[in-house]
């Protein structure tokens, strides 16, 4: 595939991504519970919880069937389709940017990674809320892949720097973006900064990842990727 084509696709899977990324806040459970953009920091702290205490400040204590219904519904379109188009997006990407063979693959690798983490997590959040009477059996491995899924994806983003600063055409902004997710993510797990700061790096990432793309995906002339 040339670069354009390889543009062309991340400009799609990209484009996807934002689209179902907005419509998280339309589904119909989650706007019965949440004012749009409030399901965010519930969600965020859902994928960090630890504790049956954590656990009760998202659902509330009983569980609310209202909340469990919203995070299904949430989580069920993260799994089937948020996490694959990112993943197809950053893959797309990475082999758009060209440059070292053994650093494309790397990016790649950490975006697999990545995606794989966010599954995982978002599978035992499905069989949590499906079994909540014995939440703390699925809860081990909720946080851990949360952490494992932003290092990935943070870790893509500085092979994806190294790509667009090595690389003959070199890509500067998105270059700098990339590097602040990694040590960002790093920051939050310490407890450094608030959690919503690697979210936004990430989100500040891909964005500046997608205008990349589809710029390219306008002017490239097709030389090979």
């Amino acid at each position: 595939m040339t670069s354009r084509a390889w543009a062309i696709a991340a400009s799609i899977f990209g484009l996807a991504t934002l689209g179902v990324f907005v419509a998280f806040n339309f589904l119909p459970d989650v706007a019965a519970v949440y004012a749009p953009g409030e399901a965010a920091t519930y969600v965020s702290a859902f994928q960090r919880s630890t504790t049956l205490a954590d656990l009760a400040q998202v659902f509330g204590d009983p569980a609310d069937p209202a909340i469990i219904a919203a995070m299904d519904q949430l989580n069920t379109l993260d799994l089937y389709a948020f996490i694959p188009l990112y993943a197809l997006f950053l893959i797309a990407a990475v082999f758009m940017l060209g440059g070292n063979a053994i650093l494309k693959w790397l990016a790649v690798f950490a975006a697999l990674i990545g995606a794989g983490g966010d599954f995982v997590e978002t599978y035992q959040q499905l069989q949590l809320t499906a079994d909540y009477q014995n939440a703390a059996t699925h809860l081990p491995l909720i946080a851990p892949m949360h952490w494992l899924k932003y290092a990935g994806i943070g870790l893509n983003g500085i092979l994806v720097s190294a790509l667009c600063f090595t690389a003959e055409r070199k890509r500067w902004v998105l270059g700098v973006v990339g590097l602040l997710t990694l040590p960002i993510v790093v920051a939050a797990y310490a407890g450094l900064v608030e959690p919503r700061a690697f979210t936004g790096a990430v989100a500040l990432y891909w964005t500046t990842l997608l205008v990349v793309s589809i710029i390219a995906a306008v002017r490239a002339k097709g030389a090979p990727a």
